[in-house]
């Protein structure tokens, strides 16, 4: 069983910084789990604003961008990025490195943070407590990012995430297909992410 030590939650999270993401592939700029963490927050805000305002979806964007922020909490709290060939190996591997997650998150909460913040944080940190809607809002904002850093490795030449870049395009296409507020963002927003410094500075 973890135990992190009495307030030291913000110091695990904080060390996201030091996490490098794809671990295994050759990367032509290194992205840190902070980096991504704050790109699904705010991509995952943005489309939670959408869905609220254009869509009449009962969202609360604040709190759908807080929790894409402690996302990936139990890595910087001791997991750490596991590939994702090997967390998704086989289903029994799967369901024993979600246990390990569960349990250094519950660990981040109550044992990291004192006993007034508990029911504040526990439904941002611990993913089991996240309700479905949200998850799907993140997951959707986790895979457009990854998406996003993916096609900027082979726009710039690196053939080692093109299957990577294969497979992201498909979920994100899913992800368009199950909500409009996403279709919305992919379509209006994210061609300009994918843009030179150039191109994004010329008017309309």
């Amino acid at each position: 069983m973890f135990h992190h030590k009495k307030g030291s939650f913000s110091a695990w999270m904080l060390r996201l910084r030091k996490l490098i993401r794809w671990p295994l592939m050759t990367s032509r700029e290194a992205e840190t789990c902070a980096q991504h963490s704050f790109e699904v927050a705010l991509i995952s805000h943005q489309i939670a604003l959408i869905g609220q305002i254009k869509f009449s979806r009962d969202y609360d964007p604040s709190l759908i961008a807080l929790t894409a922020l402690y996302h990936e909490a139990s890595e910087s709290g001791g997991v750490g990025d596991i590939p994702s060939p090997l967390k998704y190996y086989n289903p029994d591997l799967t369901k024993l490195i979600k246990k390990i997650e569960s349990e250094v998150e519950h660990s981040m909460v109550y044992k990291g943070l004192p006993e007034y913040m508990h029911e504040a944080m526990a439904p941002l940190v611990i993913q089991a407590n996240v309700d479905n809607q949200t998850k799907a809002i993140v997951k959707a904002a986790d895979d457009l990012a990854a998406y996003h850093y993916s096609l900027s490795e082979v726009n710039g030449g690196n053939r080692e995430f093109i299957d990577a870049v294969k497979l992201l395009k498909q979920r994100v296409s899913e992800h368009c297909l199950h909500w409009p507020e996403v279709n919305e963002f992919y379509s209006s927003q994210f061609p300009a992410c994918m843009q030179t410094l150039d191109e994004l500075s010329r008017p309309d």
